[in-house]
């Protein structure tokens, strides 16, 4: 039979197969579509007028295949794939445990961490108020008392309040205790830790002095706090921490956002790798490639450190450790400034920017004449 002589086409099967070039990268697509339609077309059968269920896990796997793919014979390309994959994925974990949080209960604020500790400290005879702070930064009292609150490079939110009391008989943990079970709280029993207290006699020397120490704590609402007392008798302290329990999705969101992250960053390199074909955009994006991989190396190891503690500590009722909270100011790191992370973060983020642009820098792309299904 000559050509001239062959069925036409179905129209409806040759959408059909466009459909499913689709899968193919956009490039690959510009170079082959017509080539490979023009050829399936030939293939099919006199009326038929859908893909056989053959061909279509076949043009499916093979365009998975073809976004997947690293050019060959670029040995380099390939430690550089695997490194942006890697960081990708701790971008991706860091991602996941922002959303958790979003799902997390809001710390009160200061307003709201005051009247609380108020509350705790009715019925003592003296007592001042030494601070009381929520969210993020840090914060001080009129005693010198300061803490780290909200935004450690580790926990999510969290807030405290400390008060000074006078003596032994300046606070009752046990009332603190029943007016939390009255607002409605659910009350631990109260423990009493160890804890050594000195002061200078009037001839220099150190003298102990005895110490009674009551500690419980307490949740609501998604919210737990731990109330302690320290007290000598002289005087104490009263400290009152807070922090939100956070529940089941952060760690499958932390794998889930881990994986995507992997994902984008192995298909980025590629999309990448597919568009260097003048040799001037090669050598520019390949170098600023390395320097962003270079400068975003820290920021995801401090990820993968988060999410490596997120899981090790999980459920323990204590302050949730969070994987982006590696980009919170801190002193993650024993050197360098606290806002180190954020700041290569933000570097690499421009880095990567840079690198997109220089990939642009190429001749159009010219029809191919070969015909890759595979």
């Amino acid at each position: 039979m000559t050509t001239s002589e062959w069925p036409e086409a179905d129209p409806t099967l040759e959408r059909a197969y466009k459909r499913l070039l689709r899968v193919y990268p956009s490039n690959y697509r510009d170079r082959h579509e017509q080539e490979i339609v023009t050829t399936l077309l030939e293939m099919a059968q006199p009326g038929q007028s859908r893909p056989g269920r053959t061909e279509v896990w076949h043009l499916i796997g093979s365009g998975l295949r073809q976004r997947f793919r690293l050019p060959a014979g670029r040995p380099l390309l390939w430690v550089v794939a695997v490194l942006v994959l890697l960081i990708g994925g701790g971008f991706g974990a860091a991602v996941g445990s922002w959303a958790s949080e979003r799902t997390f209960a809001s710390v009160p604020d200061d307003a709201g961490i005051r009247a609380l500790q108020t509350s705790l400290l009715a019925g003592t005879k003296s007592w001042t108020d030494a601070g009381t702070e929520a969210g993020t930064g840090s914060g001080a009292g009129s005693d010198g008392v300061a803490t780290n609150d909200g935004g450690t490079p580790w926990f999510g939110e969290t807030g405290w309040a400390t008060s000074t009391v006078s003596g032994f008989d300046g606070w009752d943990a046990d009332r603190a205790r029943q007016e939390l079970a009255a607002a409605g709280w659910r009350v631990g029993a109260i423990d009493h830790p160890s804890g050594k207290s000195t002061t200078m006699a009037e001839d220099g020397t150190l003298v102990d002095l005895p110490m009674r120490n009551s500690r419980f704590r307490a949740e609501r609402d998604g919210v737990s706090i731990e109330v302690s007392g320290w007290l000598t008798e002289l005087q104490g302290s009263v400290n009152t921490e807070l922090w939100a329990t956070g529940n089941a999705s952060l760690l499958p969101l932390i794998v889930i956002g881990g994986l995507a992250g992997m994902l984008a960053g192995w298909l980025f390199v590629v999309a990448v790798a597919r568009r260097l074909q003048r040799p001037g955009a090669a050598r520019a994006a390949g170098a600023l490639a390395v320097i962003a991989v270079l400068t975003l190396a820290l920021p995801a190891v401090a990820f993968y450190g988060n999410v490596i503690r997120a899981f090790r500590y999980a459920g323990n009722n204590e302050p949730v450790f969070t994987v982006h909270s590696a980009l919170t100011p801190g002193p993650y790191w024993p050197f360098g400034p606290q806002w180190l992370n954020l700041a290569l973060l933000a570097a690499g983020l421009v880095l990567g920017a840079g690198v997109l642009v220089a990939a642009r820098l190429r001749p159009a792309a010219t029809a191919g004449t070969q015909i890759v299904t595979n």
